[in-house]
């Protein structure tokens, strides 16, 4: 017990020196002296303090500040819908002035007091606000473009969830998710070039939603084609099959309206495609089918021809 008693008084001495030495200032040159004597645990424990004070301070990236800021703001829009959804701030009872004093007493012991205890509250109550407000900003940044400030989190949201796939299989199946976010971009970003010409950043944002698209593509059709020479399953060619048509026409359109200077990535594209069609081709007998419009196989069976009258 008095062990314990010396160490905290050891560690309230060293706090309260900590808080009362004065601020570093630069090194001036000194007279020699005659060898002092060793100094104490102390001594060596602030020395090791205002060394650690004299290296730079940490600089927060650019990029992190927007997506902390687009978090905040997040937020603070949700407090302020919460604010005008409800009647107004409800306000608890009061308890007696007779009951209840204990606890009251006791809470004020938790009261953070030193400057440590304070910067450990903030830090936790900023973390609780950051976690609220992120699936917020996620879902907000699933609509971003390229060259908006929440792109970035969507593209380390995609690269996440890709990290979290089992197999290649899998894999290969959010590559071509992905490959159809950055068509649908490249899409959104054409239809801004409606009323003129597109401007040199525009060019640059969409060739940067192509090469993306074709990356993933590519990608997404190699994975797919290794699991079905591993397995023999067709599941993997069947997905690659159903990515090929359903988004054939979407491209055949965004590529009529490339402009010339983007010309070289839209063919790069067209020969991901070419290749997906080339490893299908051969397997469409036994892969499924989509039903045909207008035809047998989308007719209402449920209910018998009606007869014909005489």
């Amino acid at each position: 017990m008095i062990a314990n008693v010396s160490a905290h008084r050891r560690a309230n001495a060293f706090a309260q020196a900590l808080e009362e030495q004065p601020a570093a200032r630069p090194a001036e040159p000194e007279a020699p002296a005659e060898p002092a004597a060793e100094p104490t645990e102390q001594a060596r424990l602030l020395a090791m303090v205002r060394g650690l004070g004299e290296l730079p301070r940490p600089e927060l990236d650019p990029d992190v500040k927007v997506v902390h800021r687009a978090r905040m703001i997040a937020a603070m829009e949700a407090m302020a819908a919460e604010g005008s959804a409800s009647a107004g701030p409800t306000v608890p009872p009061q308890r007696t002035p007779g009951r209840g004093a204990h606890r009251a007493t006791g809470l004020r012991r938790l009261r953070p007091r030193s400057r440590w205890t304070k910067g450990l509250a903030a830090g936790g109550l900023t973390v609780g606000v950051a976690a609220g407000a992120f699936s917020g900003v996620a879902a907000a940044s699933s609509d971003a473009l390229p060259g908006d400030s929440l792109y970035g989190l969507k593209r380390g949201m995609e690269d996440l969830k890709l990290g979290m796939a089992d197999g290649e299989a899998d894999r290969g199946e959010i590559y071509l998710d992905q490959a159809s976010t950055r068509l649908g971009e490249a899409r959104r970003l054409l239809e801004r070039g409606r009323g003129g010409a597109l401007d040199h950043e525009s060019l640059t944002e969409i060739r940067r939603a192509l090469n993306g698209m074709q990356h993933d593509a590519a990608e997404g059709h190699r994975l797919l084609r290794l699991a079905y020479q591993r397995d023999g399953a067709l599941a993997p060619m069947a997905a690659l099959n159903s990515f090929a048509r359903s988004h054939r026409d979407t491209w055949n359109g965004v590529r009529d309206r490339l402009p010339v200077q983007l010309t070289d990535v839209g063919n790069q594209v067209s020969d991901v495609f070419a290749a997906m069609d080339e490893d299908v081709q051969p397997l469409q007998a036994r892969l499924p089918q989509p039903p045909q419009r207008g035809g047998p196989a989308s007719r209402d069976t449920s209910r018998p021809p009606s007869a014909t009258q005489d």
